[in-house]
């Protein structure tokens, strides 16, 4: 789990917030699409704590389900929702006019709940698991997770870090062979330098004549071949995927900026597709860094050349 429930307090302590789980059920709710009928109260409720409409729109009309919401905030105790915590569902239903029975609950529903709710033509439980995965879908349940889970859903962003909204449009880099994103999560590539050799021993010319952009494997290997045939070698390459590391981005930009300062010769298309290379990896890299990519740095760093 990512979120933790015990963030959410107590409902059975009279400490002024033990109705923050039915509060968080209302916005949970109507975050879904449910409308609210009947609000969160202290009052003598009849075993529900709150009713909500369901609008089902089909083809040519509309129906409309009612449901009785039961909330049951068992995290800090860790206890399933069983059958005797549900009790008398059917003239619970009857009594309020609703449909269907909904329970949204901080664990899980035991089995012999599971079973009695067999016999309800309408019903549907939200537990802790569905909640966060709703919640983590969107950004309209981030803004809920962050309101209740405070603690747990910073620390989510810290390790689920996405691209800072930079620019109007989303970042590209694109393989020079295929024509893919590489900057989308699931593609993944390779940005390499080239030179001219000036003579058969291994010497290179002073200027960098070129730089591609590859997808890892095939694409960099068909493209390193092209070049070949045009004169160009390689001289140098780096991972993207490490360039939108924070730590491996500055390391990077400084040792671009020192070429710079030392006359570290380019030709303008090699400089101006380096820029560019900077300027849609930096919103990968405006942000804290995670765990995985700390223990990435170490691991780069332990390399004699990096």
């Amino acid at each position: 789990m990512i979120l933790d429930f015990k963030e959410i307090p107590e409902a059975n302590k009279g400490t002024g917030l033990q109705d923050t789980f039915e509060l968080f059920t209302r916005d949970f709710l109507s975050f879904l699409g449910y409308r609210i009928v009947q609000d969160p109260d202290r009052g003598a409720d009849g075993k529900k704590d709150l009713i909500v409409d369901e609008v089902i729109k089909g083809i040519t009309s509309e129906y409309t389900i009612r449901w009785l919401v039961s909330c049951k905030h068992y995290a800090h105790s860790g206890a399933a929702v069983k059958d005797s915590d549900e009790i008398n569902i059917s003239e619970r239903l009857k009594q309020h006019h609703c449909d269907g029975f909904m329970g949204v609950y901080s664990t899980l529903a035991a089995t012999s709940l599971s079973g009695l709710l067999q016999g309800q033509e309408h019903h549907i439980i939200f537990d802790h698991e569905k909640i966060e995965s709703y919640l983590l879908d969107s950004l309209d349940g981030h803004r809920i997770a962050c309101r209740y889970f405070p603690n747990s859903f910073r620390q989510y962003q810290l390790e689920n870090p996405t691209p800072a909204k930079i620019f109007d449009e989303e970042s590209e880099l694109i393989c020079d062979f295929c024509g893919k994103n590489l900057l989308l999560e699931s593609e993944h590539g390779n940005y390499v330098l080239l030179k001219e050799k000036t003579s058969e021993d291994g010497n290179y010319s002073k200027q960098y004549k070129g730089v591609y952009f590859a997808c890892k494997g095939d694409c960099d290997n068909k493209l390193e071949y092209i070049n070949r045939e045009k004169g160009l070698h390689f001289y140098g390459w780096e991972s993207i995927d490490d360039l939108c590391n924070p730590y491996v981005w500055l390391e990077k930009m400084m040792a671009f900026i020192n070429g710079i300062q030392h006359h570290q010769d380019m030709d303008e298309d090699t400089f101006e597709k380096m820029k560019k290379l900077f300027i849609n990896t930096y919103p990968y890299v405006a942000r804290h860094l995670t765990q995985k990519e700390r223990q990435r740095v170490r691991t780069l760093l332990s390399i004699p050349h990096f």
